[in-house]
């Protein structure tokens, strides 16, 4: 499923974390590894071109030691906007999985993960692992996978990729929100023969119908858990889809605290 990770590394304390991942990663098939460390173009002046150097040697020795877990690795020192440059190169490498930290411990951090974590997400074509670092991080394990959906095309890639999670979980959540109050008898029904059919065959997972917004409902649900991972899709409409997330996706990315995975729709299987 997710063979060629690319991942985003600043050296920052998102990389621990981020490593702590990609072990688990490994189970979910992982075999290859892209290190990419972009010297950013948002700070007055790009760092000097000798610095490349010194971080293409951090970054060997980082891939040295991903190579003890099994990984294939190679590297890269980019310049330029952080969250383009790691979504160009995850194409240019052919990459299945772009993995990254969100958020972060200071105001910095918080706003140099942030912003690269959502210029990312607006912009890849590809699904997208976001790891926060501070608060639920890869240390904690519930193993709760959240799939939130609403029934739509552009939940149907998300939908693909819990089913082939979920079995390595110890529960599997699929929730969509509707008006689930009295009155919503036709929006109840809908809303459960969907998610039967999204978690048919699927022993540990249990559907859940939640009333009210879903930028409000899933977040709560999925910090409430607190699920280990929340997987949840991409809506593109309009003339430049890539570059649409979609108010719940966005809500979730910034607002869970948990790991998510954003699956951007597309044709094809997994």
């Amino acid at each position: 499923m997710f063979r060629h990770a690319l991942v985003a590394v600043d050296f920052s304390p998102a990389w621990p974390v981020l490593k702590a991942r990609l072990e688990d990663l490994r189970a979910l098939g992982a075999e290859q590894a892209t290190l990419v460390y972009v010297l950013s173009s948002r700070y007055p002046a790009v760092p000097e071109v000798g610095h490349r150097e010194h971080y293409e040697e951090r970054l060997r020795g980082e891939a040295a030691m991903l190579a003890e877990m099994g990984y294939s690795v190679d590297t890269q020192v980019r310049v330029g906007e952080p969250g383009m440059e790691v979504v160009a190169a995850a194409r240019e490498v052919d990459a299945d999985l772009i993995l990254l930290g969100s958020q972060g411990h200071t105001r910095v951090y918080r706003f140099f993960l942030g912003s690269t974590a959502m210029d990312a997400a607006r912009l890849t074509s590809m699904p997208l692992w976001l790891e926060p670092v501070g608060e639920g991080s890869a240390a904690d394990r519930s193993g709760i996978l959240l799939l939130a959906t609403d029934g739509s095309p552009a939940a149907e890639a998300a939908e693909q990729y819990s089913r082939a999670i979920a079995p390595r979980m110890r529960q599997a959540i699929a929730a969509t929100a509707t008006c689930a109050s009295e009155g919503c008898d036709r929006e109840i029904a809908d809303a459960r023969a969907h998610l039967a059919t999204v978690t048919e065959g699927i022993t540990n997972a249990e559907p859940r119908v939640l009333d009210g917004d879903p930028r409000t409902v899933i977040v709560e649900l999925a910090r409430h858990l607190p699920a280990e991972l929340t997987i949840i899709g991409k809506r593109g409409r309009g003339a430049i889809p890539d570059l649409l997330l979609g108010s719940t996706a966005e809500a979730v990315c910034h607002g869970a605290h948990r790991p998510v995975l954003l699956v951007p729709m597309r044709k094809g299987a997994i």
